[in-house]
């Protein structure tokens, strides 16, 4: 691995004094017993940043769920894939998931990520595993959301929140422990400068040989400023992120069909066989400058300016192609690609409240810029043959031996790639009744996308587009100077309604969609087509009953339009609608004991796809029908000086789907069981748990390069100690 040990040392050093996983205060009595309960995941009289006007998830027209840190750190979580299970509807997939970054599935269709509510510089096709290193909550908005946020994807939006500096002197330290030799170390440091300044400052390394040898490696730390002048609310925070990981773009090879049958599972072979090349990596620095201010014009006007720098450096060899020859792999090819990305947003956004009538209002209205320019560049080597699939002996023994190449037959580029976004927005919330509120939100965008050669490359399917002119060829390829441009204006809208029947019992629904332009550097050549578009109807209830009770189910219909995808290196276009039921559960029977639960059943097919118009009415890839998760507390009592003990167990379910749109490659669903255990005694916390304890057979999603299914891991366990002084 690339990082410096000097480096790896001061990450730790760091991380091994400071910390930022929550325990009890340390201003409570150590040897005084103190019950402590995980949040509801639906915490209905809370607001989410999501939301942009300050409406408790009860108001809200639209379905948005919050995971506090304490259910995270509750469930051991310390990366942002760990949180999944406390959202329905929410899982780890999608098509061409290359191993390296998240990739995740709402309603069964992608999602966007924000940091503090501003785009992170990732893409459908390409971002990076996020930790929750100072993160204070997750929040999810479920289906489109460009009416709020522009160039969105339309499955849904996750947003992390990071904790604010305050004025009050703290640290804290964590330690956690686990298979595969997975080391995590937090360290957090809060407190006032003076003068009026607050300050915190994150950090984490991470380091773990990984399951089937996937080993990575990260250290991050974060500098918060936070001051207050008159009616001013500033905020100023620097990251730097340094990750390093082994990526598995493979998984375990699909077996061929039996004779008279289409449909086949994963190979039976043993989950610890490996398939990719020795020699792949994936390294990213990033580093990103965010700086707002909520300006307090007067009691009914606010205006929140905000802006955010991001610089990302991409260096990776990954997998591609592979195919099942008899009990061989052959076609096996290594892509080799350097990205450095840099991203500049700004928001202004006013925010009024006043008086309709009899009716208040909350009205925001904004104006997003933001420019993303990226180079890209790229070459792919054939790799030697896998000759027996049952028994894989890697072929390759160096990365220098290979012959990177540019080609027909081996996908390159060598491109420059620039975004420029402009949005006007509105959104309004009225309260027509007391227990009737309107929602509406519109949204005008333009988009302008291009790409350009930087070198005169050959025609290949790594960069290569539709003439222009055209001419007796059918697809031409970058070249300087000769720009690709594509320029799009979008209008969308969101519209909602709730409705209390009473003080415990509400109904919601509305109408949204969105408009998403093609633009990454994994597919270049995709920048000139048509944006894709989606839409999401759906009505609801929720019910709550004191603190011990939330719950809300609702029924929705989703569609996607103008996928653009790259299948064994052809283009192709399809649409899918999503159809479905999702309920959320937060119970406390009693004041120690705590359920969560969710459940999904959704069905997702095929409803345009030009290429094959016999796969219409198939499933989707990558969207199970079934998805279900529990998780439960229980909090007992020790005598004095102990503290409490809490048991916590959990159950995550998912049901099989395809891994293709032809429906033949099945990957099998999974039950898996979880139990944890923890002591908390003053500013301590030791946690300990199991995870899959039952070493269910599972897989992850289907590989990106459609040649396999990634494995979940069997039973694996974590060990961890935390320490939070005040």
């Amino acid at each position: 691995m690339k990082m410096p040990l000097a480096y790896r040392a001061s990450i730790l050093a760091l991380a091994a004094t400071l910390g930022s996983t929550p325990a009890l205060a340390a201003d409570q009595p150590s040897d005084q017993t103190v019950v402590v309960t995980a949040q509801s995941t639906t915490p209905f009289d809370e607001s989410a940043g999501l939301d942009k006007l300050g409406a408790t998830l009860f108001d809200n027209s639209r379905s948005i769920q919050i995971v506090p840190r304490e259910l995270i750190d509750q469930q051991g979580g310390v990366q942002l894939k760990d949180t999944l299970r406390n959202v329905s509807g929410l899982v780890q997939g999608g098509q061409y998931a290359f191993g390296f970054y998240d990739r995740f599935v709402s309603r069964g269709l992608n999602v966007t990520f924000l940091n503090d509510g501003l785009p992170d510089t990732t893409s459908d096709l390409g971002g990076y595993v996020h930790s929750l290193t100072g993160v204070e909550r997750v929040e999810v908005l479920k289906g489109p959301g460009s009416a709020l946020f522009g160039t969105s994807a339309p499955g849904g939006t996750i947003n992390l929140v990071h904790y604010r500096p305050t004025d009050r002197a703290a640290a804290s330290a964590s330690l956690q422990y686990g298979s595969f030799d997975k080391i995590t170390a937090n360290g957090s440091l809060n407190g006032a400068l003076g003068g009026g300044v607050n300050a915190r400052v994150d950090g984490q390394f991470q380091r773990s040989d990984g399951y089937r040898g996937t080993r990575n490696r990260s250290g991050e730390v974060s500098g918060t400023l936070a001051f207050h002048p008159a009616n001013h609310d500033i905020l100023a925070r620097f990251e730097y992120h340094r990750i390093e990981v082994h990526p598995d773009a493979i998984g375990i090879p699909f077996a061929l069909p039996a004779a008279g049958s289409t449909r086949v599972d994963p190979l039976n072979v043993s989950l610890d066989n490996r398939y990719y090349t020795p020699f792949a990596f994936a390294d990213q620095s990033i580093k990103r400058a965010f700086l707002s201010d909520a300006w307090t014009v007067n009691d009914s006007l606010v205006v929140n300016l905000r802006t955010a720098y991001t610089d990302r450096d991409v260096d990776l060899a990954r997998n591609a192609g592979g195919r099942l020859t008899g009990t061989a792999l052959t076609g096996r090819q290594l892509r080799q690609q350097q990205d450095n990305i840099h991203d500049f947003v700004f928001q202004a956004e006013p925010t009024w409240k006043f008086s309709a009538g009899s009716m208040p209002v909350t009205l925001l209205a904004g104006f997003e810029y933001r420019n993303v320019s990226a180079t890209t560049r790229r070459s792919t080597a054939d790799l030697p043959n896998i000759a027996n699939v049952y028994s894989p002996v890697i072929p390759e023994t160096s990365l220098a031996a290979l012959n990177f190449q540019c080609d027909k037959a081996h996908s390159c580029n060598d491109a420059k790639v620039d975004g420029r976004f402009y949005g006007l927005y509105a959104t309004a919330q009225v309260d027509i009744t007391p227990r009737l509120k309107l929602r509406l939100s519109g949204r005008q965008d333009w988009f302008n996308t291009s790409a350009e050669g930087r070198s005169v490359i050959p025609t290949n399917p790594g960069s290569e587009h539709p003439c222009d002119p055209p001419t007796t060829a059918t697809t031409c390829p970058f070249v300087p100077d000769q720009p690709v441009v594509r320029n799009d204006d979008r209008f969308e809208w969101d519209v909602g309604a709730v409705y209390q029947l009473a003080d415990s019992f509400a109904l919601f629904g509305g109408y949204a969609n969105n408009s998403y332009p093609i633009f990454n550097t994994e597919e270049p050549q995709s920048i000139g087509q048509v944006p894709e578009k989606g839409t999401q109807v759906e009505a609801g209830l929720r019910f709550r009953q004191g603190n011990w009770l939330s719950l809300s189910t609702s029924l929705f219909r989703t569609t996607r339009k103008n996928v653009y995808v790259i299948v064994l290196n052809e283009s192709e276009v399809y649409s899918y609608r999503v159809k479905g039921w999702e309920s959320d559960l937060s119970l406390r029977p009693v004041p120690a004991w705590n359920i969560n639960a969710n459940f999904t059943l959704q069905d997702a097919v095929l409803t345009d796809y030009p290429q094959n118009m016999t796969q219409i009415g198939n499933r989707v890839p990558s969207v199970p029908k079934r998805i279900g998760n529990v998780w439960t507390s229980y909090d007992i009592a020790l005598p004095d000086k102990i503290g409490t003990f809490q048991l916590a167990a959990g159950l995550r379910y998912r049901s099989d789907y395809f891994g293709d749109t032809a429906q033949t490659r099945l990957l099998p669903g999974a039950t898996m069981v979880d139990l944890t255990a923890a002591v908390l005694n003053g500013p301590w916390t030791i946690r300990g748990g199991v995870r899959n304890i039952g070493d269910a057979r599972n897989f992850d999603y289907a590989a990106g390069v459609g040649s396999g299914a990634i494995p979940g891991p069997g039973r694996t366990f974590f060990l961890s100690l935390a320490l939070k002084t005040l």
